[in-house]
């Protein structure tokens, strides 16, 4: 017997409406931190604006944050793996 899927609303999302812009502002700085997104907290703000006036949806502004994030590390392990790829030290004996 095949088990039955369903589509149901992930319990982890909390559907909390009417909060404010500063509580929201703050949860989703929180919850950056906690997640450790560095660039997706410091882009936050340039990302809403360009979200606002591009009238991105939620997915679109979504995918950007994402993307920043993505991006950013890989250009840092991309540098940081260079910087230890260096040629050996030469022998002088």
């Amino acid at each position: 017997m095949t088990p039955a899927f369903t589509t149901q609303t992930p319990t982890t999302l909390r559907g909390r409406r009417g909060l404010t812009e500063e509580a929201s502002t703050a949860a989703v700085d929180a919850a950056c931190r906690r997640l450790r997104l560095p660039t997706m907290r410091s882009v936050m703000n340039d990302a809403l604006s360009y979200a606002d006036r591009e009238q991105l949806s939620y997915r679109g502004l979504l995918a950007e944050l994402l993307l920043a994030e993505v991006d950013e590390r890989y250009r840092w392990s991309t540098s940081a793996t260079s910087l230890h790829c260096t040629a050996p030290a030469r022998r002088l004996w």
